[in-house]
């Protein structure tokens, strides 16, 4: 064969080549066989990650209780005994917006020398949410018994919490008759909002807590203070945000207790959450007034949190105690005391105690 004589192809290598051709075909069909097994496994793995696992470790749900509208704390705040069946404190600690900071809470317990056995704690609502360590808080609060009222975001993560495990939405006990609970305001990007995320993670032994807060807390006697010391005793309260100065306490309207910051002008029996409406004054301007000029409803003084813009506001009816924690303000507490005065009489002072925050 000479290099003219076309290559002649036997019929076995002809053969041969099919052979190599079908082996070829075999093989495209397999990696795509392979592809389609590798997308069903990363279906399957997502599924895991994103549903499956989540799912095994969610808590389980806990029934909401009615929210109670007026409780008063479990202790005397008395230097000598009574005859009441209470336990007997020298010191009440009324501590403002902690936003689950929980560093900074545990630096102002070793400032003001907190000792379990001899003081009293109460929580004026927001300790959770904004900051870093909600559940750390909420751990230490129960583990310690520490005393609590609502503040807007503890009833924020209740609704959550509610809509998460189907559950109905908390209810207040003791409303007036004429009250409606607002429905609960999600937003368009729900599974993101952050007091969702933390009712999703919250096991029944914080909900059962925060459940128990009360919107208002009657706290016994404490001291109306004058320039230098103090000039009187009066009945006191710890709120969130405010009370209205018209009505009862059993008529506050709860919602307005959490969420109040202004009145409304001219008759200031009309509140607001937006202090930069017309006609708005400071709430506690208006409850200060109406103290003195003897027309409140209902005579007592108000230790509150919830107003972060107007921070540490000391008047002599009102204490607002909310020191800006979660934008890197203070975190302050107020600690009312009673001791036996020259004339074997109780005698009754208050001094605020605050420790810088993290932003």
């Amino acid at each position: 064969m000479n290099e003219r004589t076309p290559l002649k192809i036997h019929s076995d290598e002809e053969a041969q080549y099919e052979i190599d051709d079908s082996d070829a075909e075999e093989t495209v069909g397999l990696s795509t066989g392979s592809k389609y097994l590798l997308g069903i496994s990363c279906i399957a793995i997502l599924y895991l990650f994103t549903v499956f696992l989540p799912n095994m470790f969610i808590p389980a749900a806990t029934n909401l209780v009615n929210i109670s509208k007026i409780s008063e704390i479990d202790a005397v705040l008395s230097p000598v005994g009574t005859s009441s069946s209470k336990r007997h404190v020298s010191r009440l600690i009324l501590i403002g917006d902690v936003h689950a900071h929980y560093t900074e809470l545990q630096h102002l317990l070793k400032k003001v020398k907190y000792d379990r056995k001899q003081d009293y704690v109460v929580m004026l609502g927001d300790f959770i949410t904004k900051g870093p360590d909600s559940i750390k808080v909420l751990d230490y609060l129960i583990d310690n018994e520490i005393d609590c009222i609502m503040g807007n975001h503890e009833y924020n993560v209740l609704q959550n919490y509610a809509i998460f495990h189907g559950l109905q939405q908390p209810q207040f006990e003791l409303v007036p008759d004429a009250f409606v609970p607002s429905t609960i305001r999600i937003k368009d990007s729900f599974n993101n909002d952050p007091e969702f995320l933390l009712a999703k993670k919250l096991q029944p032994k914080h909900i059962q807590y925060i459940n128990k807060c009360s919107v208002i807390k009657r706290l016994g006697d404490t001291p109306i203070m004058g320039k230098n010391k103090p000039k009187g005793v009066i009945p006191g309260i710890a709120v969130h945000a405010g009370i209205r100065w018209d009505i009862t306490l059993s008529a506050q309207d709860p919602e307005e207790n959490l969420e109040m910051r202004s009145f409304i002008g001219p008759y200031y029996n009309e509140t607001t959450s937006d202090p930069s409406l017309p006609d708005a004054v400071s709430w506690s301007k208006i409850y200060n007034m109406k103290q003195k000029e003897g027309e409140a409803v209902e005579r007592v003084s108000v230790y509150y949190g919830h107003d972060a813009r107007r921070g540490l506001s000391l008047k002599e009816y009102t204490k607002g105690l909310d020191t800006r924690c979660s934008r890197g303000g203070e975190l302050t507490a107020m600690v009312i005391s009673s001791d036996l005065g020259k004339h074997d009489e109780v005698v009754y002072t208050e001094e605020t105690v605050s420790v810088q925050c993290q932003e």
